[in-house]
């Protein structure tokens, strides 16, 4: 049986707020809209981006390749800026473990930012212990990004949900790329494969193999303007021209 993963998911605060701002619940205001607008562009700008190469997602592993050590000690050292009380030491140990992944987030060829997680794949799930956007780099939606390439990744690897157990300030962001505190998983699949967490809450992302998600804020906003010309169609109906 495999051991226990040893770290509750960790998210810078400066993050949080980057990607969550302007996203609260409630009815849509004009300024919600135009942020949900901005997202669509940004979407539609990282796509083109990855297409001409300048962005750049890729997974890592701790596999004895010189390459390979020096991308995870670049994410280590992401982490340890933008996470301090987590501890250097304790940091390094996890990113470096061959059991975890990061999935990287390159510009320009510089790391940005990662997602590190572990997954446990007789039990078809994975958890994320860490995930960090530069300091020089938020607020460009790259960890909504590489949330979405997480999930796509999930689903080559034949992952069918994503754990962790996510800190007070991190729930908000951990609901805004789909996340949910209800976690239907059976319990004999992940007890004893992830430790609890005091003041932590566990939330579960089920993945979805029909989903394009890099596509999905583009997909909602079409939907809500078909909706949109599809009520404006009907409220006029009744009038006589």
């Amino acid at each position: 049986r495999c051991a226990m993963a040893e770290a509750r998911a960790a998210v810078s605060r400066d993050a949080v707020v980057a990607e969550t701002n302007g996203e609260e619940g409630g009815a849509a205001s004009k300024d919600e809209e135009d942020v949900a607008h901005q997202h669509v562009i940004m979407e539609g700008q990282h796509a083109e981006q990855e297409a001409s190469g300048l962005l750049r997602f890729h997974v890592v592993r701790n596999d004895d390749v010189p390459q390979s050590l020096i991308t995870l000690i670049e994410v280590k050292n992401i982490y340890t800026k933008q996470l301090p009380k987590m501890g250097a030491e304790y940091i390094v140990r996890l990113v470096l473990k061959p059991d975890h992944s990061s999935l990287i987030c390159r510009h320009d060829g510089q790391v940005v930012g990662a997602i590190t997680y572990r997954p446990h794949m007789s039990q078809t799930f994975a958890e994320i212990a860490f995930c960090c956007v530069s300091a020089t780099h938020q607020v460009q939606g790259y960890g909504t990004r590489m949330m979405n390439q997480l999930k796509e990744q999930a689903k080559r690897e034949g992952i069918e949900f994503l754990l962790t157990y996510a800190d007070d300030h991190a729930v908000n962001y951990f609901k805004k790329q789909g996340f949910q505190k209800q976690v239907t998983m059976t319990m004999k699949r992940w007890k004893g494969y992830i430790k609890d967490y005091n003041g932590a809450t566990m939330m579960e992302c089920r993945i979805d193999k029909h989903i394009d998600y890099l596509g999905t804020r583009r997909v909602a906003a079409q939907q809500r303007q078909h909706l949109l010309q599809k009520t404006l169609t009907l409220s006029n109906a009744h009038v006589v021209r």
